[in-house]
């Protein structure tokens, strides 16, 4: 009689888990399948170089990849484009050893959807959960703004303009906004006012951050990704030869691996 191999049933049994209920973290799919984390890592470790299983960066989750999905619903655009990022963002990283953002419109701000600001310890992590970042101040916003469609365009300055806080009284201000809008199409990134909310590192240096645009294959916005730093840490000559072409080539990357 043939013998059945455990560690391909046990595989199975964590992807008709992963299938029925995702994303699930490590403990919860412990609870599910029952088998002993040392195990479970090993078959997930398997899994993920496979590409069967995609580990998200800020949440820690795991899914089954879109890959595999093809007798189920198709994910949604922002699940996509995070599930695309996980392995850019982490190679990311290592290169330019410094946390990087992926970010959506979401009506009236920006949210932010992956990221590696676990792998340093200069980012507050809780400054991910919620993070809603503004489109007049932050890098991402300005990105998304000045790179996505002029109507998406106008609709978002109206919708600002209708807020009575300090980015609707700025929205406004029609030459500063069209200036800003110029300037970032020309330098192809958008750049983060420093000063922005006051945010700072763990040790109380300001944050500088840069974002570029991630389009689809016709040309149309995605999102944006962003790298940041503790201020001063970057030289400004240097910026646009160390920094931008790896984060250039970043979104590019996303963009080609997007299921």
């Amino acid at each position: 009689m043939v013998k059945a191999i455990d560690s391909v049933t046990r595989a199975m049994q964590v992807l008709e888990v992963l299938q029925k209920s995702s994303p699930l973290s490590l403990s919860e799919l412990q609870r599910s399948t029952g088998i002993n984390k040392a195990t479970l890592l090993r078959i997930l470790k398997t899994l993920s170089l496979s590409g069967w299983v995609i580990r998200s960066l800020s949440e820690n989750k795991y899914s089954l990849s879109s890959s595999i999905l093809e007798d189920t619903p198709p994910k949604s655009q922002e699940a996509r484009l995070a599930e695309a990022s996980v392995q850019v963002l982490d190679e990311l990283y290592q290169m330019l050893r410094c946390p990087s953002d992926i970010a959506i419109r979401d009506e009236g701000t920006m949210r932010l959807i992956e990221t590696t600001r676990s792998r340093t310890d200069y980012i507050d992590k809780r400054l991910y959960n919620g993070c809603k970042p503004t489109f007049l101040y932050s890098g991402v916003g300005r990105c998304y703004l000045a790179f996505c469609s002029l109507t998406e365009q106008q609709n978002i300055i109206n919708q600002l303009k209708k807020s009575s806080d300090k980015q609707g009284k700025l929205a406004h201000d029609t030459i500063w906004l069209n200036q800003m809008i110029a300037q970032t199409r020309a330098l192809g990134y958008g750049v983060r006012q420093s000063s922005y909310y006051n945010t700072r590192t763990t040790t109380g240096e300001l944050l500088e951050s840069i974002a570029v645009p991630i389009k689809d294959r016709v040309g149309n916005i995605l999102g944006c990704l962003s790298v940041s730093w503790p201020q001063g840490r970057v030289e400004i000559s240097s910026l646009e030869k160390k920094v931008l072409p790896h984060l250039q080539r970043a979104a590019l990357r996303i963009s080609e691996r997007m299921p």
